[in-house]
This record gives C-alpha cells, sequence and structure tokens, in this order.
C-alpha cells in the first residue's frame, strides 16, 4: 500500500494510540471506526519493520514480552457468533528482537504468549496481509497512569529499531453503560471526557492527563476501571517531548464507547501532519 502523502516519512514509526472497541468490530462493516481501520490505519502501518502492541487485554505482575515466533490468534471473548471464532491473523512475532527489547527495557519475556482480541482485532482490519511481525507489550497489572507512562519512556528508542508502538484500548470503556440498541446520539459525558482528554493531550498538560482519575470530566463513567485506557499512557510516554498530537479518527458506538485514534508527530517533522 502506497504510503500517505499526509504522513512525513521521518514520522512513519511515531507512536500511535487506538480505541479497538467491541470484538463485533470486524463484522459492523458500516461503521465509521471500521472504515478507519480498514482504509486510513493501514498507511500508517508502512515503515515499520515490526510492531509492538499494547493492548488492554494483557496485564502482568511486571511488564512482559511475547517472544513467540508464531502468534497464536487468541479469542479472549465469550457469548459472540461463531463467525468471530474462526478468525485467525497468521503473523509472525520477532523473536530476537522482542528479546532484545525486553532486555533493553527490563522486561520478562514469554514465548508462548499470542495475540489477544486488542492486538488482533485492529490489525487484521489493516493489515490483513500480516505481513510486518507483531509482538505484544503487556500492562503492569495494577499499573498507574504514571507507571504506564513511564513504560512508554523506556520505548522511545525503538524507533531506531525499525518498530512502531501501538496502544490499544479505548479512550471509553463502560461496558454496563453501553447502548445495545447502537442508537444514532452519543452521551453528552463520553464526548466531554475525550475532548478533556484530547485538548490536554495537545496542549502537552501530562501532570494533569495523569491524574485524569481526579481532574476529568466523567472519569467515573468513562472508565470504571483504568485497563482501557492505560495503553493511550504507553503511547504518549513513548512520544517525543515535543510531540504534536493529530487526532486521526473520531466516533462513538454504542452511545458511549469512544473509537479515538491518535498519533504523536515530532514536532520538527510534523508540520505536514498537525
Amino acid at each position: 500500500m502506497p504510503h500517505s502523502s499526509n504522513i512525513p516519512q521521518t514520522n512513519a514509526l511515531a507512536p500511535i494510540f487506538v480505541s479497538h472497541g467491541s470484538p463485533m468490530l470486524v463484522a459492523r462493516q458500516s461503521t465509521p471506526a471500521f472504515n478507519f481501520l480498514h482504509t486510513e490505519l493501514p498507511d500508517h502501518l508502512d515503515g515499520a519493520q515490526a510492531i509492538l502492541i499494547v493492548s488492554a487485554h494483557w496485564q502482568a505482575p511486571v511488564a512482559t514480552i511475547s517472544t513467540a515466533q508464531h502468534q497464536e490468534t487468541i479469542h479472549d471473548f465469550y457469548g459472540f457468533p461463531d463467525a468471530l471464532y474462526q478468525l485467525h491473523y497468521d503473523v509472525a512475532g520477532a523473536p530476537d528482537l522482542a528479546s532484545t527489547i525486553a532486555q533493553k527495557i527490563g522486561a520478562k519475556t514469554d514465548d508462548q504468549r499470542g495475540l489477544d482480541h486488542g492486538a488482533w482485532m485492529p490489525m487484521i482490519l489493516a493489515r490483513p496481509q500480516a505481513d510486518i511481525p507483531v509482538f505484544q507489550l503487556s500492562m503492569i497489572e495494577n499499573g498507574s497512569p504514571a507507571d504506564h507512562f513511564a513504560l512508554g519512556k523506556k520505548l522511545r528508542d525503538l524507533r531506531e529499531m525499525g518498530v512502531l508502538v501501538i496502544g490499544s484500548g479505548a479512550m471509553t470503556h463502560n461496558l454496563r453503560a453501553l447502548d445495545r440498541n447502537d442508537g444514532p446520539n452519543a452521551d453528552a459525558w463520553a464526548e466531554e471526557f475525550c475532548q478533556w482528554m484530547v485538548e490536554n493531550t495537545k496542549q502537552h498538560d501530562v501532570d494533569t492527563l495523569l491524574a485524569y482519575r481526579s481532574k476529568a470530566p466523567h472519569a467515573r463513567m468513562a472508565h470504571p476501571h483504568d485497563d482501557h485506557l492505560m495503553p493511550f499512557y504507553v503511547a504518549l510516554g513513548a512520544a517525543d517531548d515535543h510531540y504534536v498530537c493529530k487526532t486521526l479518527h473520531h466516533s462513538i458506538e454504542f452511545g458511549n464507547l469512544a473509537m479515538t485514534a491518535l498519533r504523536f508527530y515530532d514536532q520538527e517533522t510534523s508540520i505536514k501532519a498537525a
């Protein structure tokens, strides 16, 4: 796929945050989020020799990297149509590279772990040819936003190794509040929370972002639990200190499930991206 003219070549490995949504996303082919992941995100993967994904669905006591040669497709969800369990993302890992990164950042390794749906779902849409090695880095069990931001900072040099860092979670994630009928209107609280997150990100107010629990509007509604927002902090930490944040996509499904995607370009090469 040709590289998008809107993405500076020198920023081809700038970290990305995506909201991966419901497992049903792959079947809901008329949604704006599906269209983004399937038709726009692919351009943002060009130039990567390997992709490291931090998914909301893998937590470990300490940061852990998957070093499996073949990345098994993990169907870590229940009660969905059978067709979803037949999907497999047959992609290679990069054991030597993953082991090198683990040693570099002081992480453990797991040579059995595959890709959970927070990792393979966006990839099966964006890169169905599975021609870029993919492996995961776990979140830190019970880790704070500051812990995950610090973890992300350890990943800043990965661009020099040809590795693209992707955080895969959700900008809002409250399963009990979802409108299962998926009506056309988005809940105001979800939009307000997303706007607060994006505005503070673009203003580089990291201290405020790290304290989102006490400072963001509707934080408890947006995230009864922290897990789906922690990949955002890893991606933010992996960004250059003087990043320019661009919103790649924003839509809301099921009333309040925000499908926001952001990219953190280097300041000096981001004029075309801003």
